[in-house]
């Protein structure tokens, strides 16, 4: 039990500090996401997963920002490999374009120690023509978690880094020092990455809640200046395809439904 406290109040803190160091600057924005996914087993591989996701501005008076739905097929390769297929719907609230995102990612799970498990994966996505900030991305993410669950609160803590790579969407203009245009080019290239830790609590055999904190940074990591986001149009004055730098407090609550069919 003082095992299962320390590692909990080292997760803890370890976020508060995350938080502390994110939040210095007063202008990134806070989020709230919040979300409900229903699961099953089709077979003893192969498994589905209904979730709807909405999200909100907690400086900007709980305004709702955009919602989520996806469904997801998942596939057990073996005890180290998975594959998932899926679709998005995501849906801002200001507006009825609605953006559709098809996505398919493999995954290897690795045990590092006898408590912990390492899983790195990689992600590719297609987007409807109406996401203009990319049309396809490749996602690298490498998470590490505990192989069992802790006794309190039947708890799974974890943390999580992921690194996107935008390819495609509407272009930029890029200008030179004399505010004469020498690229029109889509910005590819790595512009995002999210830091996530997880407190998922499995409550019963039905229910399991999670408990996150996510911060999306965006930048321009080894880009050339005719791919670069952030950029200064001097003919419009204004920034072209600026970064969004946000916090996000999230919950999810997540219904299994395999208990249901078993004896």
């Amino acid at each position: 039990m003082n095992t299962t406290c320390f590692m909990i109040r080292k997760l803890t803190l370890f976020t508060l500090l995350c938080i502390f160091i994110t939040d210095s600057n007063a202008q990134t924005e806070w989020l709230n996401w919040n979300g409900i996914t229903l699961s099953g087993s089709i077979t003893e591989k192969l498994s589905a997963r209904i979730s709807h996701t909405r999200a909100y501005s907690i400086n900007n008076k709980y305004e709702n920002i955009f919602n989520q739905s996806q469904f997801q097929i998942s596939c057990e390769l073996s005890k180290k490999w998975d594959v998932q297929a899926g679709v998005q719907l995501i849906s801002p609230a200001d507006t009825n374009n609605t953006r559709t995102r098809i996505f398919a990612r493999v995954a290897y799970t690795s045990r590092v120690s006898k408590k912990m498990n390492w899983t790195n994966s990689i992600r590719a996505e297609i987007n409807s023509k109406n996401e203009n900030r990319f049309r396809q991305r490749i996602i690298f993410t490498t998470r590490l978690g505990l192989r069992k669950r802790l006794d309190f609160l039947n708890l799974s803590p974890s943390v999580a880094y992921s690194l996107f790579y935008n390819i495609g969407g509407n272009p930029v203009r890029y200008y030179d020092e004399n505010a004469q245009l020498i690229a029109r080019r889509t910005p590819d290239g790595f512009h995002r990455s999210r830091f996530t830790v997880n407190f998922n609590s499995k409550i019963t055999k039905y229910l399991s809640l999670s408990l996150y904190y996510m911060r999306q940074q965006e930048f321009n990591f080894l880009s050339p200046d005719t791919r670069k986001m952030n950029v200064y149009d001097p003919v419009r004055n204004r920034i072209l395809r600026p970064f969004n730098n946000y916090n996000t407090a999230g919950f999810t609550a997540q219904f299994n439904i395999d208990p249901l069919f078993k004896k």
